[in-house]
């Protein structure tokens, strides 16, 4: 994991500077809803180079695993998906108003 510099013992800035990655919380989230995907099924949802950087990240920091060519989470990983879920149901709701209203 890394650590910042300036905030060395502050946890949340720490796993923002991971996760809040482009793409990553939608990896996140992906794995989440699919339960597991290969990189291929991965890559239709979520654009090829910040995929490859989210999938390294997060298996380092052991929110991920990879298993016979297949992705899928962590038990930390499925600890933080409802979170990152409603992250991005909020920034959906409260961001982007006239896209969440319709549904």
């Amino acid at each position: 994991m890394v650590i910042d510099p300036l905030f060395p013992t502050c946890p949340i800035r720490n796993i923002l500077s991971r996760i809040c990655v482009a793409d990553t919380l939608c990896l996140i989230q992906t794995l989440g809803k699919k339960g597991r995907a290969t990189y291929e099924e991965l890559r239709y949802d979520l654009p090829d180079s910040p995929l490859s950087a989210s999938l390294m990240v997060l298996k380092e920091d052991n929110i991920i695993v990879e298993n016979n060519k297949l992705y899928s989470l962590s038990t930390i990983g499925k600890e933080l998906y409802p979170l990152v879920s409603t992250l991005i149901t909020w920034c959906e709701k409260n961001l982007f108003p006239s896209t969440t209203n319709n549904k």
